[in-house]
């Protein structure tokens, strides 16, 4: 049986990412601070194994926890830290601490990815500032409980949210309040739900909740994918879709793109293209062991 072509192309751009990413100079920086065995491995497959490897074994601060449970500071994110500097250093080479913006002037999709606190507004916001069209706008969250100190800090956007999902519906009403139509409708399906909204322009607008598709003790961002695909798959998207621009973060761009491309991707050939903002646009400012963080992740995502 032949290997169809959208396949093939999906596979062979999935590559040239996988390839950019490993041998990025940034990450070299960083790596060499830890093993510089990395450095002489030449074979794409060997460094982003050892790469998980060696993140696995120094790069997990989270140790099981969510993101904001960490409180830790560590050596190397005092001002003074040498090691730290070079972690920002590669970082920033690598578009992590940095701005990246779309390169193409039309999407089928513009998605939002979900997250907490003030994520999905700053998303969305981003998202909408960029100098491009879509055919849909679709935000991916799910019903991961609003805890009360997130609700303090959304309350601005989202006054009494008690899910994901709700800072999301919240997020667009703040932000594109008078451009959308009054009528909307909610719809559940792959147990998850799906509401429905339109600008006045007619412009579709879907805030979804994803159900826990892949057996996580919540909907993470894989399981967010997979619901948009099995959405798109269904119909309920207007267009045929044949790119998606996500917008996020800067720090989470390598991990959520690698689970893009095995969700979306490399199951149905569309295009995945994802942006993100720098810290400093979202009033924050990371340390050296939260890029280390994500870099971990990335690289779990890269290989599963």
């Amino acid at each position: 049986m032949n290997t169809p072509q959208w396949l093939v192309d999906a596979r062979s751009n999935a590559w040239k990412y996988l390839t950019l990413f490993v041998n990025n100079p940034g990450i070299e920086k960083v790596v060499h601070e830890f093993d510089s065995t990395y450095l002489s491995i030449k074979d794409v497959n060997e460094r982003i194994d050892y790469l998980a490897k060696l993140a696995g074994e120094h790069w997990d601060f989270r140790r099981g926890r969510e993101r904001w449970e960490i409180t830790e500071t560590f050596a190397m994110d005092e001002s003074d830290s040498e090691l730290g500097r070079t972690i920002h250093e590669g970082t920033r080479s690598m578009e992590m601490s940095k701005p990246s913006t779309a390169t193409l002037f039309h999407y089928s999709i513009l998605g939002i990815l979900g997250g907490a606190f003030r994520s999905p507004y700053n998303r969305l916001k981003y998202g909408l500032e960029q100098d491009v069209t879509y055919d849909t706008l679709v935000f991916l969250g799910s019903e991961r409980e609003v805890l009360p100190l997130e609700q303090e800090q959304t309350k601005d956007y989202a006054p009494g949210a008690r899910t994901e999902f709700e800072l999301g519906v919240g997020a667009i009403k703040t932000l594109m309040g008078d451009q959308l139509a009054d009528d909307e409708y909610e719809e559940h399906i792959f147990d998850g739900r799906v509401l429905h909204m339109k600008t006045k322009e007619n412009l579709p607008i879907l805030v979804l909740s994803a159900p826990v598709l892949q057996g996580g003790k919540r909907a993470n961002t894989a399981d967010t994918y997979d619901f948009l695909r099995r959405i798109e798959e269904k119909g309920l998207i207007r267009n045929p879709t044949k790119n998606m621009l996500f917008a996020t973060a800067g720090m989470y761009r390598y991990a959520q793109y690698f689970d893009a491309v095995r969700e979306i991707s490399l199951k149905t050939g569309v295009d995945i293209e994802i942006v993100g903002f720098a810290a400093a646009y979202s009033g924050m400012k990371f340390k050296a062991s939260q890029f280390l963080q994500e870099l971990k992740s990335a690289a779990d995502a890269a290989v599963l």
